[in-house]
């Protein structure tokens, strides 16, 4: 199946996007005019998009001109693109990547698709998941190192019971899946962000406490919820009666 590029806006975001996930991968790339890094992305995600068989559908969304959308899912810094399959997201990343990485991407999504996966509901979108069963799945996601999945989980999360443990585990999958770059703060801590989020994604939570620990102590006083809130989220995945979580709460 050869690729196809299309731009997409509010009003064909469902059919282009949401629906043709069911048939085929959908990548958004959410970008804007103005934006340096969304002129460096967009040319190689065209370029991927547009090759022979390339198995994928590539939608453009000026992120400007739809202000609604960016906000339903949660865009927050762009380029950002998101992995549609079966009606929802299912893997993203924020800032420009080199090819390499972006073809890697690609075919983690292209690999995990299947149009069987989901059927579509009446109004063509995926009949939705149990609370339970998204928190679930966005724990063993986390636990396996992929954070991105789990943010598209914990994202804009139903209210219900489960609803407050998810937003505890928000902030881990934030830094997993922007290894550290959406915390901010010196070069030096941010640099301790993204060994932490290194030592998540290679499933050593130890390592990641250990620099998070480091930013902890480095951070100025009003930033310092920063790290906390991603510690806490640690011990949030592991529970409160784990080593891990013993040892390192008392410094928060």
């Amino acid at each position: 199946m050869n690729g196809i590029v299309i731009e997409v806006n509010q009003g064909n975001f469902q059919a282009e996007v949401i629906q043709r996930s069911f048939r085929e991968p959908v990548l958004v790339d959410f970008w804007a005019p103005w934006c340096g890094p969304c002129r460096m992305l967009g040319p190689v995600l065209e370029r991927v998009a547009n090759e022979s068989g390339s198995g994928f559908a590539l939608a453009k969304l000026n992120s400007d001109e739809n202000p609604g959308l960016s906000r339903q899912f949660g865009i927050q810094g762009i380029p950002a693109v998101k992995a549609f399959a079966n009606g929802r997201v299912v893997d993203q990343f924020v800032g420009a990547q080199p090819e390499p990485m972006v073809r890697q991407f690609v075919g983690r999504v292209k690999a995990g698709f299947s149009p069987t996966a989901a059927k579509p509901g009446a109004n063509g979108t995926a009949e939705p998941e149990s609370t339970d069963e998204r928190l679930k799945q966005a724990r063993q996601l986390l636990n396996n190192g992929n954070g991105c999945k789990a943010q598209s989980k914990l994202q804009n999360f139903p209210s219900s019971p489960q609803t407050r443990e998810a937003g505890q585990l928000l902030p881990l999958a934030k830094l997993m899946c922007s290894g550290g770059s959406d915390l901010g703060g010196s070069a030096d801590v941010q640099a301790m962000y993204g060994q932490a989020a290194s030592a998540m994604q290679r499933r050593e939570p130890s390592a990641a406490l250990y620099h998070l620990l480091v930013a902890l102590n480095q951070e100025p006083a009003e930033r310092k919820d920063k790290a906390r809130s991603v510690m806490q989220s640690i011990f949030t995945l592991r529970g409160e009666n784990d080593t891990l979580t013993q040892q390192y709460k008392g410094f928060i």
